[in-house]
Order: structure tokens, then C-alpha cells, then sequence
């Protein structure tokens, strides 16, 4: 049995995942956390999730390690820096899905990876892990193309633009060829959207786009508990979602 916490459990995957995990056999609720100004703070998960009392309430931070086997944060990223301090000094295999952090932030979360299992996942969907695949099989016709566009759409409460996905996917063009200049991001807030992503490539006379569209946020909660499954046993260190699937 693997005893999970969900940072960011009120949010629009935390939700999702709260569900999922307690209809799961193999997994349990180690507890759930939201900012310490939500009006659901101190309310009982299984009530929160319309379902049986499991005697766990919905807090602010873990205090103390107890029976958390794992960790998966979708928060925001002052709430993500605190967690993995308090995970890697209790050695807690995490997953982050959380997005917009600084080059500092960043720069800490690399440091923080050597004493804990760290997966960072801007996007837990194998769609994403594919697409980047697409991109390294074709990497040395990328010259035949003018410097790629990246166009992202996300619900209109997102806070971070460009997505974490869409930067990511930046850095993966960028790592395949040495552009002479930036890939521009094109971003969209509205609506309910789950989030898209689209890569154009542009030549004379033709074009080539690659699209992925998130049609539930259900998605991100399913690649993130098959992501946290496979990182619970792993060494201290820093992982991502293309791990899981070479591996």
C-alpha cells in the first residue's frame, strides 16, 4: 500500500487525484493540504470528496513525515518550495505537476534532489513524453525549417504564461538545434480549458503542427499516480516524465 499527500488536494487535479487515489486498492490518503487561507482548511478529505469519513483533515503543511510514503504537489510554486524542503529532509519520493517557478526556485529544486527521489513534471501526460520523442526522431531535419512557434492555451484562472509545458517544450527544440534566434510562446487565458499545446514548423510552401489538447484534466491525475508509483522506490535524484517511460 502506498500512503500518498496531495499538496494542492482543493485545486483542479488535486480533486481529481483525491478521487482517484482513494478508489484505488493499492493506494491510500497520507493526508491533503491547500493554502492556509482556504475556506475548506480543517475539513475531513472523505467529506470533501463527497464520500465516507476517513478521519483526515485538510491542512496547511505536513508537520511531520507519520505514515506519507510519497508526495505529489500541484500547488503553486512558494507552497511546492516549502514541501520539498520538508521532503528532502525526510527523504519523501515527490512528484511536482506544479508550474512558474523561478530560475532560483529552480536552481534550489536541483540542489534539494540530492537527498530525495524528485520527479518535475510540468506535464504528466505520456502525450507530452511522446511529442518529445517525435521531436528527437526528426532533429536533424530540423534545419530544413525557420525557427519554430510554440502556441499554449490554459483556463482562464492559470496563473503562470507561458506554461511550464510550453517552456519545456522550448527547451527541448533548443537542446535538438542551435537556433539563431528565440522560439516564440503565443499564450491564451480563457475559459475552461484543460490546456493545448502546438508546435509549428515552417518551410516555403508547407508546414507541420504538432497539437497536443488535454480533453480532461483527468489525464494529468492518471500520469501523475503511475509517475508517483514508479518514483516511490527509486534513489535520491532528479527524474523526469521521460524516465518513467524508457525505463
Amino acid at each position: 500500500m502506498l500512503n500518498i499527500f496531495i499538496s494542492g488536494v482543493t485545486g483542479r487535479v488535486g480533486k481529481i487525484l483525491l478521487s482517484k487515489i482513494i478508489q484505488e486498492p493499492d493506494l491510500s490518503i497520507a493526508g491533503g493540504s491547500s493554502t492556509i487561507t482556504n475556506e475548506s482548511i480543517g475539513e475531513d478529505l472523505g467529506i470533501y470528496n463527497g464520500t465516507e469519513t476517513l478521519g483526515i483533515n485538510i491542512i496547511s503543511a505536513p508537520q511531520n513525515k507519520e505514515n506519507i510514503d510519497a508526495i505529489i504537489d500541484f500547488s503553486e510554486p512558494n507552497n511546492s518550495m516549502k514541501l520539498l524542503r520538508f521532503a528532502s529532509k525526510n527523504n519523501i519520493p515527490s512528484l511536482v505537476g506544479t508550474t512558474g517557478f523561478s530560475e532560483t526556485e529552480s536552481a534550489e529544486m536541483i540542489e534539494l534532489a540530492n537527498y530525495f527521489p524528485l520527479l518535475i513534471a510540468p506535464n504528466t501526460s505520456i502525450g507530452i513524453v511522446l511529442i518529445k520523442r517525435m521531436l528527437e526522431s526528426i532533429s536533424s531535419e530540423l534545419d530544413l525549417f525557420s525557427i519554430p512557434e510554440i502556441y499554449e492555451s490554459h483556463h482562464q484562472e492559470k496563473k503562470d504564461s507561458p506554461s511550464g509545458t510550453a517552456l519545456d517544450l522550448s527547451k527541448k527544440l533548443s537542446s535538438l538545434n542551435n537556433y539563431s534566434g528565440e522560439i516564440k510562446i503565443l499564450s491564451e487565458r480563457s475559459g475552461e480549458s484543460a490546456g493545448e499545446h502546438k508546435i509549428t514548423l515552417k518551410r516555403p510552401n508547407e508546414l507541420i503542427e504538432i497539437t497536443h489538447s488535454a480533453l480532461d484534466r483527468s489525464v494529468f491525475a492518471d500520469g501523475a499516480i503511475e509517475a508517483v508509483k514508479w518514483i516511490s522506490n527509486k534513489t535520491s535524484g532528479l527524474y523526469t516524465m521521460n524516465d518513467i517511460y524508457s525505463s
